[in-house]
């Protein structure tokens, strides 16, 4: 937990420092609000935990708390307001412009550790919440949201690249996933996924995307051009279909089906939804043809047919 202490005084940052990293939490400090905002303003190093002096030159506390407050993030950061002066008013002020917590000086040092904890539980729970809107909770891929915008940002990417590169966008499916759920039941059917989910994620790299789009549908995104597409679904192919998923005492075989649409560089100013659907048509024509199987095509070459 990144916890930042902002206070001009050197000596209370010192003691409020110690009392951060007796709590086992990683500490930045800043000694004027300035710093502090540019601390803040570095993604990488976030801090999830701000501890705010009330009383400092040129911007005090309650100014911070509100600049701090108008910016945008993907975790919120709690906010601790210190101050010398009495309660009352002034936690009422804290309060309203932002801050999460109040506490006042001389700080009482496992009174202060205790608040921190709180304070993480609140972003372990915000981080909690957040995955749960982006991930698939069966498999822990990413769901249906996450993938489309992770796929846009694999686009913006492709746009922008200097060297000759080849995107691919896969849609696929399980064969006969309804069979399975009606003859063996949910709990296979949900075993089939999680399994089928750990094979294709395994299957391609760690910064390319696997998602649960839906039922039995998976999407995938990967580097590649045409000839390494096919070498890429042939061997998530054989990792589906070479083993046997078992649950308690049943065991079968599991095939999936793959379209597999190619995107050029010149092809990104089209929507994300174009590759989609023309992926999506090329897995229909492999479970028409039979299943377990693939079909790879270049966006444009269909975009011409």
């Amino acid at each position: 937990m990144q916890v930042l202490v902002v206070d001009d005084n050197e000596i209370d940052c010192l003691t409020t420092g110690s009392f951060v990293e007796k709590a086992n939490m990683n500490l930045l400090v800043a000694n004027d609000p300035y710093s502090a905002l540019e601390i803040i303003a570095n993604q990488e190093i976030t801090p999830e935990i701000i501890v705010v002096d009330w009383i400092m030159p040129k911007m005090n506390g309650l100014e911070l708390c509100q600049k701090i407050r108008e910016l945008k993030f993907t975790i919120t950061p709690y906010i601790i307001m210190v101050t010398s002066n009495s309660l009352g008013e002034n936690e009422q002020n804290a309060l309203d412009v932002g801050a999460d917590d109040f506490i006042e000086k001389p700080i009482h040092g496992a009174i202060f550790i205790s608040r921190l904890r709180v304070g993480a539980r609140i972003i372990n729970l915000q981080k909690k919440l957040l995955s749960l809107a982006h991930t698939d909770e069966l498999t822990g891929l990413l769901n249906r949201r996450a993938a489309i915008a992770a796929c846009k940002t694999h686009l913006s990417r492709l746009a922008r690249t200097e060297v000759p590169l080849s995107h691919c966008l896969i849609i696929s499916d399980i064969d006969f996933f309804k069979k399975i759920n009606d003859t063996y039941g949910h709990e296979m059917g949900d075993r089939v996924l999680v399994d089928v989910s750990k094979r294709l994620r395994n299957s391609l790299r760690p910064f390319e995307t696997v998602a649960r789009f839906g039922g039995e549908e998976f999407l995938l995104y990967c580097e590649a051009n045409e000839q390494e597409a096919e070498l890429i679904l042939e061997r998530m192919r054989k990792a589906i279909s070479t083993s046997p998923y078992t649950y308690k005492d049943l065991s079968l075989h599991v095939t999936m089906s793959f379209g597999c649409v190619v995107i050029e560089q010149n092809d990104t100013h089209h929507d994300i939804n174009e590759f989609i659907k023309t992926a999506d048509s090329l897995l229909y024509e492999v479970k028409n043809a039979g299943r377990d199987n693939f079909k790879v095509a270049t966006f444009a070459s269909m975009k011409n047919d």
